[in-house]
């Protein structure tokens, strides 16, 4: 006859109910440890920045990023066809802050409610560079290597006179890139500088427009200009200091560089402490050597 001990079966059930508690509270602490790594993971800032600012932004991207444990996310074009995408609420590209190359645009965001208010700031102040191609850089008829040996004779490029740069750009056949000033800020800027210098009606069936000023440095480097008129900052960022000269900036229009945080964003914290490390003293100091003016330049 089979008896039966009931401590065992007491035994067998305790044991079991513990194994389903420790796999509670393994499964408990799992997801707890899986919640724990989510906080860990860097917040994400996503900026709509201009092209002319793209090296720049760049340059200061890793300081920012190691400060403030985050990762920068940066979509670069026209100033132009940015604020339309801001505009128009492109879902697929939901933007923070907004670097534009001009003031315009970020007081119009500002006009129609899109904006954190109070943020809309100038940043930096821009400039722009006359580019040689290498045929014309080196070519000693051209006049430009005398003038890119002047230039660099001073710290600051200032000693490009008007006279120097109506020569330069009004003689020859030579096609002249500039961004679309319909869209970037720096060729509508270049293109209301060669009409105050009474350039613009020799030059004008000579240009050939890019969408923007990274694009307009491409169509350069591929041949597809002569010279072009693009911002200082990218003139620097390529490392060709014989392909270029800086236009002193008194000579065009004020490139005032603003930036707002836009209404929509869920980083707010994040995007204010952005916009105070872009308006520091010691960012704005590096600005010079990036190839912009600081925000307070006269």
């Amino acid at each position: 006859m089979l008896v039966r001990d009931s401590s065992f079966a007491l035994n067998f059930k305790s044991g079991k109910l513990l194994r389903r508690l420790f796999a509670i509270i393994f499964a408990i602490a799992a997801a707890v440890a899986l919640s724990s790594c989510g906080e860990r993971t860097p917040k994400v800032l996503r900026i709509a920045v201009d092209a002319s600012f793209q090296p720049a932004l760049e340059a200061l991207r890793p300081s920012f990023e190691q400060h403030c444990r985050c990762r920068l996310v940066i979509t670069a074009g026209a100033s132009g066809l940015l604020y339309s995408e801001i505009r128009a609420g492109d879902a697929e590209h939901p933007f923070d802050l907004f670097l534009s190359a001009d003031m315009a645009r970020p007081v119009l965001l500002e006009k129609a409610g899109l904006t954190v208010p109070a943020s809309r700031q100038t940043y930096a102040r821009g400039q722009l560079a006359v580019w040689a191609s290498a045929k014309i850089s080196t070519n000693k008829s051209s006049g430009f290597s005398t003038l890119a040996a002047l230039a660099s004779q001073g710290a600051s490029g200032a000693t490009l006179t008007p006279r120097q740069l109506i020569l330069l750009l009004g003689r020859g056949k030579h096609k002249l890139v500039v961004a679309d000033p319909q869209l970037a800020p720096d060729g509508d800027a270049a293109v209301k500088m060669l009409k105050k210098l009474r350039l613009w009606p020799r030059v004008k069936n000579r240009v050939v427009y890019a969408g923007h000023s990274g694009h307009a440095q491409i169509m350069l480097h591929q041949g597809e200009g002569d010279l072009g008129l693009i911002p200082y900052g990218q003139a620097l960022a390529s490392g060709r200091r014989a392909q270029f000269m800086r236009i002193p900036y008194q000579f065009h229009p004020p490139l005032d560089q603003q930036l707002v945080i836009l209404r929509g964003t869920r980083q707010r914290n994040l995007a204010i402490r952005f916009l105070q490390y872009l308006r520091s003293d010691p960012v704005q100091a590096q600005l010079l050597p990036l190839g912009f003016l600081p925000a307070q330049t006269h």
